[in-house]
C-alpha cells in the first residue's frame, strides 16, 4: 500500500510541475508581442521520496532566458545609435541655412553686394544706384546676422535640450534603484522577480539611449549602473548628474558626490542622447560658428579698406561700409552697414580721390573687383570661394554624421536581433513546448487514475 501512495504522490507532483511548466509556457505566448520581454523557461528537478526507489518531479521557479553580453552590447549599441540620429538631426537644420536654392541666401546677398558696386561704377552720380549699394550692404549684413543668430539659438537650444537630457538620467537612476530593491526584496522573500528584472531592463535601454550606459554585478550580488565612467546606480542607491560651462561656453558634465561636491565626467561622454548634442554643439556649431565668423570678417574688412580708400560725393574719405569690430569672434552676429554711410548714399566712396568727384568711379570698379582677388582666409581664397569652402565643408559634415547614423543603426539592428533570437519569444518553439507539458499532464493523469483504480482494488480485496 505504502507504494502505491508513493504512487499517487508521483502522480500528484507530476501534475503540478506540467500544470506549472504550461503556465510559463501560456505566459510566453501571451507576451510575445509585449515590449521588454524576455523569455521565461520552467525549472523542474526530481524530488528525493528518501528511502523509497522511486522519485518524483518538483517545479523550483523560472529562469528568464538573457545574455549579459548581449544586454550590454544592446546598451553600447543604443547609445551610439542615439548620439548619431541626434547629431544627424542638429546638422539637417544648419545645413538648411546655408541653402542658396532659392535665391535669398548668404550666396547670393553676397554676389548682389558685389553687383551693387558694379553698378555704381557704372552710374556713380545716380543717387539711387548709390542707395542700392547700401540696400545691398544691409542685406548682407541682414542675412549673415540670421544665420549668426540661428546657430547661436540652435546651441542654445541644444543647451536645454542638454539639460532636459540630464534631468531624465537622474530620474531614470532613481527608477532602476527603486527596482533593485524592490528586485531584492522580492528575492530575499522566495517570490520570483522576472517581471521586475524585465522592468529594470526596458529602464536601463532607456538611459543608455541618454548616455553612454555600462552595467556590471559586483562582489555582494548589486547591479552596478554606470553613465559616462561614473556610477549612477548601486544596489538602492542612485547618484546624479549636473550641467555646467566651461568658460569657453562649452558643456560640462559633472557626477554629483554624495557629499555635494562635483566631479567632471565630460570627457567620458561619448553616447546616447547626451553624447550627440555635446558633439554637434561644441564641435559641429563651434566650426560652423567659427567658419562663419572669419568669412564675415575678412569680407567685410575687405570692402571696408577698399571703401575707407575712396571719397564720397561730400569729398569725405576713411570712412566704412560695415562695422564688423576688431576681430573675427562675433562678427556674423554683429555686422552691419556702418554709421559712417547708413541711410547717406552720397557718402558712398565711389571716387577714387577728392579730383574725380563728382562723376568719378575707379574706388567702385576697385570694389567690384574685390570678387576675383583673394581677400579671405589669409588671402588664400576670394569670397566667393571662401563661402564655398563654409558650405561644403558644412556639407561634408552632414554626409559623414547620414553615414554615422546608417551605420549605427545597422549595428543595432544586428545586436537587436540577436537579443530576441536570445530572449525573444518563439511561437512555434513555445507550441512545441505546450504539446511537451500536455502531454506529461496527461500522462500524469493517467498515472494518478491507474494508482487510485490500483488502491481501490486492493482496498476491495482487503475489506473481503
Amino acid at each position: 500500500m505504502a507504494g502505491l501512495t508513493s504512487l499517487l504522490n508521483v502522480a500528484r507532483d507530476a501534475l503540478t510541475a506540467q500544470s506549472y511548466g504550461l503556465g510559463v509556457t501560456g505566459s510566453n505566448i501571451s507576451n510575445a508581442t509585449t515590449p521588454g520581454y524576455v523569455r521565461r523557461v520552467a525549472l523542474l528537478q526530481t524530488q528525493d521520496l528518501g528511502s523509497q526507489a522511486s522519485g518524483s518531479v518538483v517545479a523550483t521557479g523560472l529562469q528568464r532566458v538573457t545574455d549579459d553580453f548581449i544586454e550590454r552590447r544592446e546598451y553600447a549599441a543604443t547609445g551610439q545609435s542615439s548620439a548619431a540620429t541626434t547629431r544627424d538631426q542638429t546638422m539637417a537644420s544648419v545645413e538648411s541655412l546655408f541653402n542658396d536654392t532659392g535665391g535669398t541666401g548668404l550666396g547670393s546677398s553676397l554676389s548682389n553686394l558685389f553687383s551693387s558696386f558694379s553698378s555704381l561704377a557704372n552710374n556713380p552720380n545716380d543717387t539711387t544706384t548709390r542707395s542700392n549699394v547700401l540696400s545691398a550692404a544691409d542685406a548682407f549684413s541682414q542675412t549673415v546676422n540670421n544665420a549668426g543668430n540661428a546657430i547661436a539659438q540652435a546651441q542654445n537650444d541644444l543647451k536645454t535640450q542638454a539639460q532636459q537630457t540630464i534631468d531624465q538620467v537622474n530620474q531614470r537612476a532613481q527608477e532602476i534603484a527603486k527596482l533593485d530593491m524592490q528586485i531584492a526584496q522580492a528575492t530575499m522573500q522566495g517570490n520570483n522577480a522576472a517581471d521586475l528584472k524585465d522592468q529594470r531592463t526596458q529602464k536601463l535601454l532607456n538611459i543608455s539611449s541618454l548616455i553612454n550606459t555600462t552595467t556590471f554585478t559586483d562582489a555582494q550580488g548589486n547591479q552596478v549602473v554606470q553613465v559616462a565612467g561614473t556610477t549612477i546606480v548601486e544596489g538602492s542607491h542612485a547618484g546624479a548628474l549636473a550641467l555646467d560651462l566651461h568658460a569657453d561656453g562649452s558643456l560640462k558634465l559633472n557626477a554629483v558626490q554624495s557629499g555635494g561636491g562635483t566631479t567632471e565626467i565630460t570627457q567620458y561622454l561619448t553616447g546616447g542622447t547626451l553624447g550627440g548634442i555635446k558633439e554637434a554643439r561644441d564641435t559641429d556649431l563651434f566650426d560652423v560658428s567659427k567658419r562663419l565668423d572669419q568669412f564675415v570678417f575678412d569680407t567685410a574688412t575687405a570692402v571696408n579698406t577698399q571703401h575707407a580708400a575712396g571719397v564720397g560725393v561730400d569729398g569725405g574719405t576713411g570712412r566704412n561700409l560695415f562695422d564688423v569690430g576688431g576681430a573675427p569672434p562675433g562678427a556674423a552676429l554683429n555686422l552691419k552697414v556702418s554709421v559712417d554711410v547708413f541711410n547717406q548714399p552720397d557718402k558712398v566712396a565711389a571716387a577714387a580721390n577728392v579730383f574725380s568727384v563728382p562723376g568719378g568711379s575707379d574706388n567702385a570698379v576697385a570694389m567690384a573687383k574685390l570678387a576675383d582677388v583673394f581677400t579671405n582666409t589669409g588671402g588664400t581664397r576670394t569670397a566667393a570661394q571662401a563661402y564655398g569652402d563654409l558650405v561644403g565643408s558644412i556639407g561634408s559634415t552632414r554626409a559623414n554624421s547620414q553615414r554615422d547614423v546608417d551605420t549605427q543603426k545597422a549595428i543595432l539592428t544586428q545586436v537587436q536581433s540577436m537579443h530576441q533570437s536570445e530572449s525573444g519569444v518563439s511561437l512555434d518553439e513555445e507550441m512545441v513546448a505546450l504539446t511537451k507539458y500536455q502531454n506529461a499532464y496527461q500522462a500524469a493523469s493517467k498515472l494518478l487514475n491507474v494508482a487510485d483504480s490500483l488502491l481501490g482494488d486492493l482496498m476491495t480485496s482487503v475489506g473481503r
